[in-house]
């Protein structure tokens, strides 16, 4: 029978390939480790690493185990947590992982979880959707709060509504003193673009496209605040969300799109595994609070 432990240092040799590397992340001595893996290989029955003095490599069967590896691991850390609630209260650690554009309102979400929720620890991680999708799959995030509602099974979600995406641009950058700019006008204009990965950006990158405009990405970034200090510099033109674009900080122009681009906020999480307690009160939490009902 597989233990957690063989499974820790199987995904230690996996994610470094290198097994010195890996025992020093282990905080175990490198022959102990080697000497552990070619002991779960014979339990398996099949190597899972190609391996020789300059190389490490995972076999298929290797890459078949990491596939479940990281989803048992979650699901026994899981459990854990839900006994120790049970035992001592609402208790335990939520891998929340947010949407850029969600930010600021999840914030007042969570101040108002921690208030009502003490002893509830969160551990809040800035991605991209995809990175998010990827990562409650696999277990490495509880819940996310996403910026699309994607078609997909192995997630229950939850919409929050839509909220429009503006055009910025600097007092006396491309379109300044505009209330209203069509998309066909982005023709050739320099244009921010972001990472691949993010919703958001997709959604831009398809609307233009839909559009047949070819603007020009001068900038890539993943961060919504540095196309928005591009963009006040009138170093080019960026589309954020409306939320971003009225925050405090370097001073831009708001204009409307038409045709009008929206995104969609949502909350995620896995319909393959239970959530612990801690994370169903967070669920039902911002799913009843008023901040993420007013997005749309």
């Amino acid at each position: 029978m597989l233990r957690s432990r063989q499974l820790e240092y199987f995904l230690a040799v996996a994610r470094e390939l290198h097994f010195t590397r890996a025992a020093a992340a282990l905080n175990i001595a490198q022959p102990a480790l080697s000497q552990q893996i070619r002991k779960l290989e014979h339990q398996l029955g099949t190597p899972l690493f190609e391996r020789d003095r300059r190389h490490v490599a995972l076999t298929p069967a290797g890459e078949a185990l990491m596939a479940h590896a990281d989803r048992v691991l979650a699901d026994l850390a899981g459990i854990e947590e839900e006994m120790l609630a049970w035992r001592a209260g609402l208790r335990g650690r939520i891998r929340l992982g947010t949407a850029r554009g969600a930010a600021s309102p999840l914030a007042r979400v969570l101040a108002g979880f921690i208030t009502a929720v003490p002893g509830v620890e969160i551990e809040l991680r800035e991605e991209t959707t995809d990175e998010m999708i990827e990562d409650l799959r696999k277990g490495g995030l509880d819940v996310a709060t996403l910026a699309t509602t994607p078609s997909d099974p192995t997630l229950h979600l939850y919409s929050f509504g839509r909220e429009p995406l503006v055009l910025v641009t600097g007092e006396r950058g491309v379109f300044a003193g505009r209330r209203r700019v069509r998309l066909t006008e982005l023709q050739d204009v320099d244009l921010v673009l972001y990472r691949p990965g993010s919703a958001v950006g997709q959604t831009i990158v398809d609307a233009l496209a839909a559009a047949r405009v070819s603007a020009r990405f001068r900038f890539e970034t993943r961060e919504y605040r540095t196309a928005r200090i591009l963009a006040s510099e009138g170093l080019a033109v960026a589309i954020l969300p409306r939320a971003i674009a009225e925050e405090p900080g370097h001073p831009v122009q708001i204009i409307r799109l038409q045709p009008e681009l929206d995104w969609e906020a949502s909350l995620a999480w896995s319909a393959q595994r239970r959530p612990s307690p801690a994370v169903a009160a967070f669920i039902d939490f911002a799913r009843s609070h008023p901040q993420f009902a007013s997005v749309g």
